[in-house]
């Protein structure tokens, strides 16, 4: 049980390095403190994460193929790959920023509500 714990808050604290750097790269001025927040914090965040909700799996024996695992690390590059998109450019723009976010919303209604596929015995 110390280990399930342990392993979910380092979950949760991956998730909030991402978020952190996310936002932080949505309201960063310049391109430098863009790149800052995302190579360095968000990055970051994203491999805690998924090295943590690996390990998560590992312990309770789920397949990667479930679905909310699945959407969560399609969701969470989706995510990833917008916000090194945008810290690549000198300006930000809402489009960009939505990719970024939107995804990332979505991953965290997946972990939270974990749909999981009907037809799949467990």
């Amino acid at each position: 049980m110390l280990i399930y714990r342990l392993l979910l808050l380092l979950k949760f604290v991956g998730v909030v390095l991402y978020g952190g750097g996310l936002v932080g790269a949505l309201v960063a001025t310049t391109s430098q403190d863009r790149k800052r927040a995302v190579h360095a914090i968000a990055s970051p965040g994203l491999v805690v994460t998924w090295t943590a909700g690996y390990l998560l799996t590992l312990q309770f024996q789920l397949a990667l193929t479930e679905a909310w695992i699945l959407g969560g690390l399609s969701l969470s590059l989706v995510s990833q790959l917008a916000l090194v998109a945008m810290a690549t450019r000198e300006r930000r723009t809402l489009t960009g920023a939505l990719m970024a976010a939107v995804p990332f919303f979505l991953v965290l209604v997946l972990m939270i509500f974990r749909p999981r596929w009907p037809w799949v015995d467990t």
